[in-house]
């Protein structure tokens, strides 16, 4: 059985990315291909370690490592010209 602590873990990254792509979406943040690129690697990578480290964790781990790869695919295709037409308006 998974942990009260992992659920807790995999609850808070869900927030977390959640609030990182309304953040992104509504124009709050404007991080740059590579930051959202790297965020999603860093995701990814802490599914990876979820599955190596818990036993039993291993569908939190993929679900986490997806959510990840979400993010890094959604971060290759956003156009970087957007946030510099806003500043010449």
């Amino acid at each position: 059985m998974i942990s009260l602590g992992l659920w807790i873990l995999t609850a808070l990254i869900v927030l977390v990315v959640v609030m990182f792509h309304a953040g992104a979406l509504l124009d709050f943040i404007r991080p740059s291909v590579l930051q959202t690129q790297l965020f999603g690697l860093h995701i990814t990578l802490f599914g990876v370690v979820v599955i190596l480290a818990y036993e039993g964790g291993r569908g939190i781990g993929v679900f986490i490592g997806l959510i990840g790869l979400f993010t890094g695919i959604l971060g290759s295709f956003r156009d970087s010209s957007k946030s510099e037409d806003k500043k010449n308006i």
